[in-house]
């Protein structure tokens, strides 16, 4: 992974931390920010557990839209603001760095410490041999007696500071003027690999971060907590949120602390390569390799055991910038380690992504969010496996059991810790404890990131090996495209649903059962146990399979590495791997088709009569239909990726996409007959040829199988890890070497390439089934509102209730108590002066003022609308005042339609009146007990004193 590279995810951490820590500290107390009081009003409980949480949310999502401020930009201005400060501040650091490390009294001219020329001369040679296309400034540090130097500055003008010592080292014997060169041409070599600039910018924004952002936020995170746990004392809002916030603080600072760390290691680790790359280059300009054999490192001050020295040098490199010479030595003698992926960067690119992504998806939304994580989380690992890859196949490096390095298994396992690690200290689905409620959720991002690696690795190695005259920039695009597409549906789909489970299942349950009975009326009571696998799987695979980014993910997974592969085939001749897995993949379709003609047979013994209502028996068919399908690829994945010597993983996934084709082109022929099949017969009643209704019914099917790929990568990658398990355990044998590709290129004929060619464009057009089913389902879906409504939350303490009635009173009750109360003030003026106009002029006849009737009339309808739009979170008061709203809507809305018809009924007229006279009657039962309840939960809660004065 390149030194740019590396900076650019350092900076990424950085301002995004910046954002999130910033807002922490900017966050103002709940009484004061409306997008809290919002949810506390919706009835949010901060001791709630997540899932229940999750669940208010989707419940009050409307009542949420309508109350919270929109766009998430201004809740997040002032991390963007400091964020901003944070890179001023690193630039202004940068500028000024140079001129602090060349102030006078520090560094002498060059002219100053050789006035002979020599010198100058001697390293003019040495920056034409470099072949920098400026010449740096060089300077003396007199004061500095070690044979070193360094270089800093900024772009275009940069300054070489050379000590004393290595000056001396000049005017020594050719032994000392050999490591002056080597020391010299170091230096330069980092010139020449220009990343002075970016060492020295991510210096200054370190600094900047470490003073501006990262100790302020301790320090009031730190002293909140010590002034809260121990005094009783309470920073703006914190008091409502305690001691169910214990643990969001403490998990804020360890956070916090855990990414100084982190950042610390990984910009040490950065400088570090960068020695490394430039030692490499001072030998190839000319440095001599004895003066790194001959270089040792300094032993200890004080003598002590040397398994405790042994432990003290581990543990220091860790964070020193610069490596030991006995790495240095490795280094030169083996460049390997300069191109390998290495697991602490990809542990921290993984935990940069997650932390990115959650922080991004609350200023832009989730679309953006996927896009600005997922393709430099992509371009990184691609370009890091094509690196190590392209110096491996170059130098034709091998393992001892015979594999080409690296496998990216290892990697794989980093990037997907990190992944879990930045998920875990986000801490968005972990409520008020230290974990979140299903943490084997996180085993997903694992699995995930495992299986990207090792498809990244084989993609990357078939393609390499075909590479020809073709430039590795040109070759590497497509992967590129590819790696950046998968990320994508990945990281989208974890930041829509994925995380949410880590909560517990908040899609699923008794409300969805209940609500998949009303739907699909039928014998449900006699298919229990599959209506709990039915609502326990089908939502997951619906949701997965009807998203348009994740079903070309899927395509892309296994026809990529198949196209590369007939790539090869092409240049090489015929690949019997290639034969053999497309032949696995049709025998595992012929298996799927096996388990659809047994689902039919099952569901034919109990297929319902002609007109009958099917819901039940069409929803368990699909259901079926599906479990069999992906059972089928599963097991070709497996059986395929256990029995592979070589190319394991291409072949299994090419083998399921073929099975899956396969499958989804059986299904729709056995039902476009589905009458004509006797015992099998399962929706039609009589044999016709009806492609329509099967193509109806393929279109959910292919949604839900679509995944079944991604799930058959997943059962490979697991079942070659316990086949390789158990091979350990087996006597050692010789393994048989993977095929090499002939010298020359072979032609095919012409037929064979037709041939071929055919077969590719058939397998997509079959597998292109899927997405355009995908297509047609979202429309259908975008038709229908959700069916799912989640089940209230429990009831909240007496504390929080409070809280919440006041949260409500103040955004919503205490205007709309207001607003109803004038409007039905002004309808009992009007009652009261017809009253008295009937007892002034007995015999006369007295009518209302049509005119200011309706404009009551209409007032109250609005006023009674608008109230009913966030109900008051206690369930008590609730009921009465949704009685209340209910019956003054009716009423105003019926005075408002009679005025309107100009109709001068006497029954109709009595009807309104009387209706209009119970609504003004019952607002003393349901707006007295409001009333007093908010006025104990002000003397509960001070703070909020000042909603009963005009806010």
């Amino acid at each position: 992974m390149g030194t740019t590279l590396r900076f650019a995810v350092l900076v990424l951490v950085m301002v995004v931390a910046t954002i999130g820590m910033v807002n922490s500290m900017f966050a103002l107390a709940p009484w004061d920010d409306k997008e809290i009081l919002c949810k506390f009003a919706a009835g949010f409980d901060p001791n709630l557990r997540m899932a229940d949480s999750i669940r208010l949310d989707l419940r009050g999502l409307r009542e949420l839209k309508d109350c919270a401020p929109a766009g998430a930009m201004v809740k997040n201005l002032p991390g963007i603001v400091g964020a901003g400060l944070v890179l001023l501040s690193a630039a202004a650091l940068y500028a000024w760095l140079p001129r602090w490390k060349s102030r006078r009294g520090r560094v002498i001219t060059l002219d100053e410490a050789a006035p002979d020329g020599e010198l100058r001369a001697e390293l003019m040679r040495l920056v034409a041999t470099a072949r920098l296309r400026t010449v740096p400034a060089f300077v003396v540090d007199p004061d500095s007696f070690d044979a070193g130097a360094v270089v800093f500055g900024r772009a275009g003008r940069h300054t070489v500071c050379l000590h004393a010592g290595l000056v001396a080292a000049w005017r020594g014997n050719a032994e000392a003027r050999a490591g002056f060169h080597a020391v010299v041409l170091h230096e330069l070599a980092h010139l020449r690999n220009r990343d002075v600039d970016l060492a020295y910018a991510v210096t200054a924004l370190w600094r900047v971060f470490l003073a501006l952002v990262v100790v302020p936020f301790t320090v009031l995170y730190g002293g909140s907590f010590v002034a809260a746990q121990f005094f009783g004392a309470f920073y703006g809002g914190d008091a409502v949120f305690w001691p169910a916030g214990r643990a969001g603080v403490l998990r804020a600072l360890a956070s916090a602390l855990f990414m100084v760390l982190l950042v610390v290691l990984a910009r040490a680790d950065t400088l570090r390569h960068r020695e490394l790359y430039a030692d490499a280059d001072a030998v190839a300009l000319g440095a001599q390799r004895q003066i790194w054999d001959g270089a040792r490192d300094r032993g200890p001050l004080v003598a002590v055991p040397t398994f405790l020295h042994t432990a003290r040098s581990r543990v220091t490199a860790l964070w020193s910038t610069h490596p030991s010479w006995a790495v240095r030595r490795r280094s030169l003698a083996d460049p390997a380690a300069l191109f390998s992926l290495g697991t602490e960067q990809m542990f921290l690119v993984g935990w940069a992504a997650l932390v990115s992504a959650h922080t991004l998806s609350g200023l832009w939304g989730t679309t953006a969010a996927t896009w600005a994580t997922a393709l430099p989380t992509a371009v990184l690992v691609t370009l890091a496996v094509w690196r190590s890859l392209a110096y491996a196949e170059h130098h034709g490096l091998r393992r001892p059991d015979g594999l080409r390095r690296p496998d990216g298994l290892r990697p794989g396992l980093a990037l997907g810790l990190g992944l879990a690690c930045g998920e875990l200290m986000t801490g968005i689905t972990s409520g008020a404890g230290w974990l979140p409620e299903h943490p084997e959720i996180l085993l997903a991002l694992l699995a995930g990131a495992v299986l990207f690696t090792l498809w990244t690795v084989a993609c990357a190695r078939l393609r390499l090996r075909t590479l020809g005259g073709a430039s590795l920039r040109r070759a590497i695009w497509p992967s590129l495209l590819a790696c950046c597409l998968l990320a994508a549906a990945g990281v989208n789909w974890w930041l829509r649903f994925g995380f949410l489970y880590l909560a517990g299942d908040i899609l699923t349950g008794a409300s969805l059962q209940q609500q998949t009975i009303r739907s699909f009326p039928g014998p449900w009571s006699e298919h229990t146990t599959e209506l709990d696998w039915f609502t326990a799987t089908m939502p997951q695979a619906a949701m997965l399979g009807t998203s348009l980014l994740f079903a070309g993910a899927t395509m892309v997974l296994w026809v990529f590495p198949l196209a590369l592969w007939l790539r090869r085939t092409r240049v090489h001749g015929p690949a019997a791997g290639l034969r053999s897995a497309v032949t696995a993949g049709l025998l595992g379709g012929v298996v799927c088709l096996a388990g659809l003609v047994g689902v039919m047979a099952h569901m034919h013994t109990w297929q319902p009569p002609l007109g009958a209502s099917n819901g039940t028996f069409s929803m368990l068919y699909l259901w079926w239909a599906a479990t069999a399908i992906w059972a089928g690829v599963a097991l070709t994945g497996a059986v395929v990726a256990v029995t592979s010597r070589y190319r394991w993983l291409p072949r299994a996934l090419v083998a399921a996409g073929v099975a899956q084709s396969v499958a989804l082109v059986g299904k729709f022929a056995l039902g476009s007959v589905d009458g004509c099949l006797g015992p099998l017969r399962t929706l039609a009643h009589t044999c016709h040829w009806v492609p329509g209704p099967s193509w109806l019914l393929t279109q959910p099917l292919a949604g839900l199988v679509l995944p079944s790929v991604l799930g058959a990568a997943l059962v490979a990658v697991a079942a070659r890890g316990a086949a390789a398990a158990l091979r350990l355990r087996a006597p050692a044998r010789q393994p048989r070497p993977a095929p090499n590709a002939p010298s020359a290129p072979v032609r095919p004929s012409r037929t064979r390439s037709l041939v071929t060619m055919g077969g590719l464009a058939l397998l997509i057009a079959v597998a292109a089934v899927g997405p355009v089913a995908v297509a047609g389902q979202r429309r259908a879906t975008a038709q229908t509102s959700s069916a799912m409504t989640p089940p209230p939350p429990p009831k909240a303490s007496e504390r929080i209730r409070t809280l919440q009635l006041l949260a409500w009173y103040t955004l919503s009750g205490k205007r709309d108590i207001r607003e109803l109360s004038a409007h039905y003030g002004e309808f009992r003026k009007q009652l009261d002066g017809m009253v008295q106009a009937a007892k002034a002029r007995p015999h006369e006849l007295v009518r209302f003022d049509s005119h200011r009737l309706r404009r009551t009339c209409a007032a109250l309808t609005t006023d009674a609308t608008t109230a009913r739009r966030l109900p008051i979170p206690d369930r008590d008061l609730q009921d009465p005042w949704s009685s209340w709203l209910g019956t003054t809507l009716d009423a105003s809305r019926t005075c408002v339609k009679l005025v309107d018809s100009n109709r001068n009924n006497p029954q109709e007229n009595d009807t309104m009146l009387r209706g209009l006279v119970q609504g003004y009657t019952r607002s003393a039962t349901a707006v007295g007990p409001v009333v007093r309840q908010v006025e104990a939960a002000t003397r509960l809660w001070p703070q909020w004193a000042h909603t009963g004065k005009g806010r």
